[in-house]
């Protein structure tokens, strides 16, 4: 590094923000301790309030909906308020999953 000017290898070396295996570990995390919570029941809006700060925007629902298509989480048929008081998405009702066997390591 020379002098104040940081090249591509300097910012990708001190980036702190975490990548996307992180935050769907997160997610993973959350999932499994909502459903721990409340009887093998996975909502939204439960899995939210245990994400960290920086595990937010579109990879929440894109990850649960993997799972839910990978057969980890099933449909029950319910729906509840989605919880999301800062999106639209808050006058959306959201599926509640059952969480029906343990969600995989990521890969």
């Amino acid at each position: 590094m020379t002098g104040n000017k940081l090249d591509e290898v300097d910012l990708a070396a001190t980036d702190f923000r975490p990548g996307s295996i992180e935050i769907r570990s997160a997610i993973r995390e959350a999932v499994t301790t909502a459903a721990a919570r409340n009887g093998g029941l996975v909502h939204i809006a439960d899995v939210r309030p245990l994400l960290p700060p920086w595990a937010t925007g579109p990879q929440v629902g894109a990850t649960i909906c993997h799972l839910a298509r990978g057969g980890y989480l099933a449909h029950t048929d319910r729906f509840r308020p989605n919880g999301n008081t800062r999106t639209r998405n808050r006058t959306r009702p959201a599926e509640v999953y059952r969480l029906v066997r343990p969600l995989p390591e990521e890969n």
